[in-house]
């Protein structure tokens, strides 16, 4: 430290002999020459930390967060309060979002007819459960016979993923530098943790699966992530130039930019010019800034897919390229073309009818099928910067402030601005005066619960979108399709989306149609729906009614959320549904298998 304050006062006694303390430009470089000796002394003691074995290192052209920080600090500042950085960490249990764990208890879950649990053991945690090495050498039906069967051990838990809703923790495999999940989600909102498997949307008889870090979490939940799967030996030696998703993730790497701006005059040149050797997304089109984001807010397949088991996304795409170089798209029309990937869930799945994405975290498959992304052009046409912020809004939805309510959409509409109730028709503070409320209803679902579709389109009643709920019943739960559908039409005026197309045509509640007509993934996003009360009318006893049956619901994740919503209801009397409309629309449920492990 003594050494840092001596090169100070020998720049500034530099500074001013040469130039005379007088001049402005004196003053200056003095000041460019202190933020020098900083940014030299941020690099030296605030690199992130090293990435815990068996994750290797990144390459020689990062950074790493840490050396941005004396130059930007107010941007390193919002980043370390963010739920990006971390995304990924060491299992140290200070990164541990259980108070139990932190407490010194134990956290216990049965799963597949065992007990798994996780405790602390000094800084570090651990987890016993069935031999990871022998469950993680066998997959499909395998998986859960060896879980069965095999000896319990105790084994350090070496990383840990999430820290906003779930947590997920990872151990040694049974080959080489390999990192498995262990079975447990601890699940932050709730305080609790779940089986796996029951934190996702899985068919009740769809076997378990032991998930790999080194191909399914490492191309995004790290900076320059790279699997390095060595197909002949069968051996892991990943890499990642940070854990997390730090600023090089976004802004691409930076070691050649932290070395060049360590002379001051060059740092001086290249802010009176306005230019960095960086990638500001701020200032690329609005196309490559939103795939930035999308790169890992998309459902993807790699183009290159024995390159990408070897270096990942860190060598063929680098922020502010054209993504489509690195990432196929996926979307029902590019899964349909000869040669195109084939994928281990069913489309249905993962797509409504129309194309709309149904899983939460693929934001850009949504925001390339909007009209307002389609056919905007220049600074009016829709990208993830329209709405969001990385440095601006609050950690949750990193939100920009500028943006909130009904901002982002006025500021290229104008003519709803000064007056959104003639173009909503609902009175001005309400749920329905909220453009996003019927433009980017909740019909993706994600992490136990359902978050909002980033297709911005209009509510629509045709067949093509039969499956997917309209986002005018999933506030007015109590009223039926067809008047959601006649309403629309007499406010906005007869057109072929507002002409009720459903194989199920009943007078019935809207919600109890989804509830229980719809398939697993409508019926998980509708349990959600009915702990919200957005709707004039709370309609408390139809909701109570809905959950009750949710609640009993094949799969594991829709009684869960069905069960969290409940308890938003208070008493609630009666039951408006009598039992024969319960069982005829029971008995058109969808019974398709839906997995969406997002």
């Amino acid at each position: 430290m003594l050494l840092e304050w001596l090169l100070v006062a020998l720049v500034l006694a530099l500074a001013v002999r040469v130039l005379g303390a007088s001049r402005p430009s004196a003053l200056l470089i003095a000041a460019m020459g202190l933020t020098t000796v900083a940014a030299a002394a941020a690099l030296a003691g605030s690199a992130a930390l090293p990435a815990p074995a068996p994750i290797a290192g990144g390459g020689p052209d990062f950074a790493t967060s840490g050396a941005c920080r004396s130059c930007h600090p107010a941007e390193y500042s919002s980043w370390h309060a963010s739920f990006h950085r971390r995304m990924t960490q060491a299992a140290q249990l200070t990164n541990v979002a259980s108070p139990t764990l932190l407490r010194g208890g134990r956290l216990r879950v049965e799963t597949t007819g065992r007990t798994v649990e996780l405790y602390g053991c000094g800084h570090e945690l651990w987890a016993r459960l069935p031999d990871p090495e022998m469950t993680s050498a066998v997959s499909g039906a395998d998986y859960e016979r060896v879980f069965r069967s095999a000896p319990v051990r105790d084994v350090q838990v070496v990383l840990l993923t999430g820290s906003h809703h779930h947590q997920t923790f990872w151990v040694g495999g049974a080959r080489p530098g390999e990192l498995r999940s262990v079975p447990v989600v601890y699940s932050i909102d709730e305080a609790q943790p779940l089986p796996r498997r029951d934190a996702f949307l899985n068919p009740p008889d769809a076997p378990e699966q032991a998930v790999r870090w080194n191909s399914n979490c490492v191309q995004c939940h790290s900076v320059a992530g790279a699997p390095k799967h060595d197909e002949a030996t069968d051996a892991f030696t990943t890499s990642a130039a940070e854990l997390g998703i730090a600023c090089e993730a976004c802004h691409g790497p930076s070691a050649a930019h932290v070395s060049e701006m360590q002379n001051p005059l060059r740092r001086y040149r290249a802010h009176a010019a306005g230019s960095a050797s960086t990638t500001n997304p701020k200032k690329l089109s609005r196309e490559r800034a939103s795939e930035v984001c999308g790169r890992c807010h998309s459902y993807f397949f790699p183009k290159d897919e024995a390159g990408w088991w070897r270096d990942g996304f860190s060598k063929s795409y680098r922020p502010g390229q054209d993504l489509s170089e690195a990432q196929l798209l996926l979307s029902p029309e590019a899964l349909a073309e000869p040669g195109a990937p084939e994928l281990g869930a069913d489309l249905s799945s993962l797509f409504y009818r129309d194309g709309t994405v149904r899983i939460g975290g693929r934001e850009h498959n949504g925001l390339v099928r909007s009209p307002c992304f389609e056919r905007g052009h220049g600074d009016r046409k829709l990208s993830c910067l329209s709405c969001h912020s990385m440095h601006r809004g609050e950690p949750n939805d990193q939100l920009d402030p500028e943006k909130l309510g009904n901002a982002a959409c006025t500021s290229c509409h104008e003519a709803q601005r000064d007056n959104p109730s003639a173009h909503t028709h609902h009175a001005p503070g309400s749920p329905g005066s909220l453009c996003y409320n019927c433009h980017m209803p909740h019909t993706s679902y994600a992490l136990l619960g359902a978050i909002r579709s980033h297709r911005v389109d209009s509510p629509a009643f045709d067949e093509r979108t039969s499956d997917r709920p309209n986002a005018c019943n999933l506030c007015h739960l109590d009223e039926s399709e067809a008047w959601a559908a006649s309403s629309s039409a007499a406010w906005f005026g007869a057109k072929p989306r507002f002409v009720l197309d459903r194989a199920l045509t009943t007078d019935a509640p809207a919600g109890a149609v989804f509830a229980l007509t719809g398939d697993a993934a409508v019926r998980a996003v509708t349990a959600a729906a009915l702990g919200r009360s957005e709707s004039s009318r709370p309609a408390t006893a139809l909701r109570a009614q809905l959950l009750t049956e949710l609640a009993r619901d094949p799969y594991a994740a829709v009684r869960f959320i069905a069960q969290r919503s409940r308890k938003t209801i208070g008493e609630a009397q009666g039951a408006p549904l009598s039992p024969d409309v319960v069982a005829r629309l029971l008995a058109a449920r969808d019974q398709r298998p839906v997995t969406i492990a997002e």
